[in-house]
C-alpha cells in the first residue's frame, strides 16, 4: 500500500487514487460542510495516544469552522459498519489519510481511514508526533500535498525516468499512475482552489533530492514541517469560514450548481452528488 509521511523522505502518495498539492490547495468535492461535526473513532490503541493524537488534531479547529465529535477526551472505539467520518487505527504500513470526502466512499467501508502505523505501540517522540498528525488531519480535511501545485512548477523539476523507474520498482505503479499521483494540478479554480507556494506549510511533503534535477538547490525541494504555518491557517479559514451554516450552504449550492454546469464526466458527476448532500441539508439548518 502506497503511505504518506515515513521516516525516509522519499515522494510517496497517501492512498490509491489520492492526488495531493501544497499550502493550501484543496480539491473542492471533498471539502466538508461548513460547521459539521465530524465523528472520529479509533482501531485500537491506548487512551494515552488517543488523546496525544486528538489534542494535536484539534489544532485546525482554531482555523476551522469543524467541530470533532469523539466522545470523549480518548476517543471511541469503531464498530462494524462504523459511519464515523474519521477512523483512525495503526496496523497498516505508513502515515496516510483518505483525502476529506472520500472517507464515504464504498471503497472506505469497515476499513480505516486514516493510520498511524506503530503509534499504538511506540509513537515517535515531539514534535513530530504532532507534525504527522496535524498533517494527516489536514488530509482529512481536504488538504493535499505541495508538489502538485500550480503555483509550484515542480514538474520541470523532477527527474521523471528516476521517478518512473522508482515507482515500478517498489510499487509496480505504470507512468499514467505516477503521473496521476505526482504531476501538478491543472490550473483549474472550477475543481481546486490553492495559495502562493509555502514551503512552512505543515501540507509539504518531504523529497528525495535524487528525483530532483537540482538536487537540494531546487525550490521543490522541501523539509517536513511539524506546525501549522500562517497560510495553513488562512487556508482553513477560506474553506470552512466562521459564518452560519445555512449561509454557507446557500452560498455552496450556487457554486455548485455553476461548477455542475460547467464540467463533465467524474468531475461532474462528484459535484451533483455534493449539490445534492448541500440541497437537503439547507432546509435542517434554521
Amino acid at each position: 500500500m502506497p503511505i504518506d509521511r515515513v521516516a525516509a523522505a522519499v515522494l510517496r502518495p497517501t492512498m490509491p487514487g489520492d492526488v495531493y498539492a501544497p499550502q493550501f490547495v484543496v480539491v473542492l468535492p471533498n471539502r466538508w460542510a461548513v460547521g459539521q461535526s465530524l465523528r472520529i473513532c479509533f482501531y485500537g490503541g491506548s487512551a494515552a495516544v488517543r488523546t496525544q493524537i486528538l489534542d494535536a488534531a484539534k489544532t485546525w479547529l482554531n482555523y476551522a469552522n469543524l467541530k470533532f465529535a469523539t466522545g470523549g477526551p480518548a476517543g471511541q472505539n469503531c464498530h462494524t459498519h462504523d459511519s464515523s467520518e474519521i477512523r483512525i487505527g495503526f496496523s497498516e504500513p505508513g502515515y496516510w489519510s483518505y483525502i476529506g470526502t472520500d472517507s464515504l466512499s464504498a471503497w472506505a467501508t469497515d476499513r480505516a481511514t486514516m493510520n498511524f502505523a506503530g503509534f499504538d505501540t511506540a509513537p515517535i517522540p515531539e514534535p513530530h508526533f504532532s507534525g504527522v498528525v496535524l498533517h494527516e488531519f489536514g488530509h482529512a480535511l481536504g488538504f493535499h500535498h505541495e508538489h502538485q501545485s500550480p503555483a509550484e512548477g515542480c514538474d520541470n523539476e523532477y527527474d521523471w525516468d528516476k521517478l518512473y523507474a522508482y515507482y515500478q520498482t517498489h510499487y509496480g505503479w505504470n507512468r499514467q499512475k505516477v503521473d496521476e499521483n505526482v504531476r501538478q494540478f491543472l490550473s483549474d479554480r472550477r475543481a481546486y482552489d490553492w495559495s502562493a507556494p509555502d514551503p512552512t506549510s505543515i501540507m509539504v511533503y518531504a523529497s528525495d533530492p535524487q528525483f530532483l534535477r537540482r538536487g537540494t538547490a531546487s525550490p521543490c525541494y522541501f523539509h517536513e514541517n511539524n506546525t501549522l504555518s500562517t497560510l495553513d491557517q488562512q487556508g482553513a479559514r477560506t474553506t470552512y469560514p466562521a459564518q452560519s451554516v445555512r449561509q454557507h450552504l446557500m452560498a455552496q449550492a450556487r457554486t455548485l450548481s455553476q461548477l455542475v454546469a460547467r464540467t463533465s464526466g467524474s468531475l461532474k458527476d462528484a459535484l451533483s452528488r455534493q449539490l445534492t448532500l448541500t440541497q437537503q441539508e439547507i432546509p435542517r439548518q434554521k
